[in-house]
């Protein structure tokens, strides 16, 4: 009978961090959309607050940005180059107590509508004051560099 018991036990276990995991990825992808909202109004100080107060960025072809002041910077940054909007694809998320990683895809597009960058991501969620945000923000485009110059194709 204690072995029956302990059985269910461990998939009790089992089952509640997959419940986690699944809210988790619903209230990641909640935040993930009002970002993208905040991203398409350009508003780079609405988009600072998903970041936890340590937060750190890690864009292509740049060096690491710390701190939300900075992130908020890097993203007019951002604006300022003629990206005017965001979508993000949740393609994974694994939760641990208060911190859970995603991964996904991402396109960034032009006002024209033409794609200026896509690629895909990682980020490091924790809760900070009970609201699940950005810790660690990675992404990496796909485009293919252009040839040196001087090279031949």
């Amino acid at each position: 009978m204690r072995f029956r018991t302990a059985g269910f036990f461990c998939a009790a276990i089992v089952w509640a961090g997959a419940a986690q995991a699944q809210d988790v990825r619903v209230t990641i992808e909640t935040a993930n959309k009002a970002f993208v909202a905040a991203f398409a109004k350009h508003d780079a100080k609405a988009i600072g607050e998903f970041y936890t107060a340590t937060a750190q960025a890690f864009p292509p072809n740049s060096d690491v940005i710390r701190g939300r002041a900075a992130i908020v910077k890097m993203w007019d940054g951002v604006f300022a180059s003629g990206v005017a909007t965001a979508e993000l694809k949740t393609t994974e998320v694994q939760a641990q107590g208060t911190s859970a990683y995603e991964t996904g895809t991402y396109v960034m597009k032009l006002k024209d509508g033409k794609v200026a960058d896509q690629g895909k991501y990682v980020v490091v969620w924790l809760q900070e004051a009970g609201k699940w945000k950005l810790h660690r923000d990675i992404w990496n485009t796909s485009v293919p560099a252009p040839p040196p110059p001087g090279s031949k194709k």
